[in-house]
């Protein structure tokens, strides 16, 4: 099944909370959904829930708990995990729980998940949403990639954001397990108006993903730049707020919408390599340069899969 196949429908979706590019796919799957006459709620934190508003004002929001988790900042995201593993598989277990109550209690018809693994019905048909089929984990973290594969066929359908090629995550989207997936393309905020042919801005700097990693990423991409009105930083409020020395633009990257406008004037892009970033990059055709957040193999391999291909 295909996203426009969805329609006149009641959804009910839920985007991860590790990072905002979750929700940043989920908006032109909800513009899908909403233009083929389906009702759609969204379990979200109120973070979330701000931005989704921005772009979908009478959306149905539903207030919704994320996983917990907390990055240190020292590039070691299996230590994290391994630490956090009892908090995170309680949130699993609640979760479920939560969503077979909502689709109850709003009489939902389809149930899509963005990488939550709990958030699923066995009372209605649930979609799984990851560009991650196959993990990068090294060879003694094979467990890992079981337990993702467990998790995985509790779903009734896998969507992958990406090519039938898979020319977008490379080996991370292959499908060499047997599970039932549509690859239905990438999914980018900027397919839904018109790019701006007009660039006016140099360069845009985008430091995206955890709080700690984003502070990093600007003061590596800033410490040698002269003063300069033609670039430009976008990042988060609580980021920007540890930079009061800065003299290059910046812009909050709170207003989603003016964020998109500028980034559309941007004559290149300078970010991490997350994968919500990389379909966007697909999608804006500007030059770009890449660095993967320290620590995180998804990254680095995407770093590496991009490299390859220019």
């Amino acid at each position: 099944m295909l996203p426009n196949a969805i329609q006149q429908k009641r959804i009910l979706i839920s985007p991860l909370n590790w990072g905002l590019g979750h929700v940043a796919r989920c908006i032109p799957l909800i513009n899908t959904f909403l233009e083929n006459g389906n009702t759609v709620f969204a379990a979200v934190s109120a973070e979330q829930g701000d931005i989704l508003r921005a772009y979908f004002p009478s959306i149905e929001l539903v207030n919704h708990e994320g996983y917990p988790f907390v990055f240190h900042g020292k590039g070691n995201f299996s230590l994290d995990l391994a630490r956090q593993f009892k908090r995170l598989k309680k949130r699993l277990l609640d979760e479920h729980e939560q969503t077979e109550q909502l689709v109850k209690e709003l009489a939902i018809d389809v149930v899509i998940s963005d990488q939550r693994y709990g958030f699923r019905s066995k009372q209605v048909s649930s979609i799984f949403l990851t560009h991650q089929l196959n993990l990068p984990v090294r060879w003694y973290e094979g467990w890992v990639q079981k337990m993702h594969e467990k998790l995985l066929r509790n779903f009734d359908e896998i969507w992958i954001p990406d090519t039938t090629d898979s020319s977008l995550a490379g080996d991370l989207s292959r499908n060499t397990k047997g599970f039932n997936c549509s690859y239905i393309g990438a999914l980018s905020r900027f397919q839904l108006n018109p790019i701006s042919v007009v660039k006016t801005i140099d360069t845009v700097i985008i430091a995206s993903g955890p709080q700690v990693y984003a502070e990093q990423f600007i003061r590596e991409q800033t410490k040698n730049s002269q003063d300069s009105v033609n670039m430009l930083v976008i990042a988060a409020p609580d980021v920007l707020k540890n930079f009061g020395e800065l003299t290059i633009p910046v812009l909050s990257s709170s207003d989603w919408k003016r964020c998109d406008i500028e980034i559309g004037k941007a004559k290149k892009v300078i970010s991490r390599c997350g994968y919500s970033t990389l379909m966007d990059l697909s999608i804006l055709k500007i030059p770009f340069s890449l660095t993967p957040t320290p620590g995180q193999r998804e990254q680095e391999y995407l770093y590496r899969f991009w490299a390859s291909k220019l």
